[in-house]
């Protein structure tokens, strides 16, 4: 990449990454958290931090339209995290936390046979993460993955699905191990 092109994808970079400051003014931004997309489709609640570097991408693109990342208060977004919307909701709840090195997407590329995966529109159904939702170093949530209340999402474990609230996770696909009742 040369010189020139760096220094115009840091600066958009850093403007984007001021503007979600600005439209959240409760929340505490990292200055190495490096934001694309609208702003404007972020709603993040008061007392959340978001921790760097981390990746929030609130795109909508490949025929979707409907990207939007919600955080609520008292959250917390630890370091490494990748969280792209892909033009799919990514709604957080309350007094959650996500730890280091998780992947959250909203949306998967198509995989129909006959077109190249790039070609092939996305498909997305977002995430949902209830309140008091923990999810572990290296988790992976995918698109249609819904989290109740309470849920704990144990480290390097992968989620797509529906879970019940209080459930306790892990596994490569995630599996309920136990309850936090």
């Amino acid at each position: 990449m040369p010189l020139k092109d760096l220094a115009r994808s840091l600066r958009d970079g850093v403007v984007a990454r001021e503007r979600l400051r600005r439209a959240n003014p409760g929340a505490t931004v990292s200055g190495q958290v490096r934001f694309s997309g609208d702003p404007h489709a972020c709603r993040i609640g008061a007392h959340v931090t978001i921790a760097g570097p981390t990746v929030i991408s609130v795109a909508n693109g490949g025929g979707l339209t409907g990207a939007r990342l919600e955080l609520g208060e008292g959250t917390y977004i630890g370091e490494l995290n990748n969280i792209r919307c892909a033009g799919a909701p990514i709604l957080i709840g309350r007094y959650c936390l996500v730890s280091q090195l998780v992947t959250i997407v909203g949306s998967n590329h198509g995989t129909a046979p006959g077109a190249t995966v790039v070609s092939q529109p996305w498909l997305g159904s977002g995430v949902v993460l209830g309140d008091d939702v923990w999810v572990g170093a290296g988790a992976v949530l995918l698109p249609g993955a819904r989290l109740g209340d309470g849920c704990v999402v144990a480290a390097n474990s992968v989620v797509r699905g529906e879970v019940e609230p209080g459930q306790i996770l892990a596994g490569s696909p995630a599996r309920v191990v136990g309850e936090r009742r």
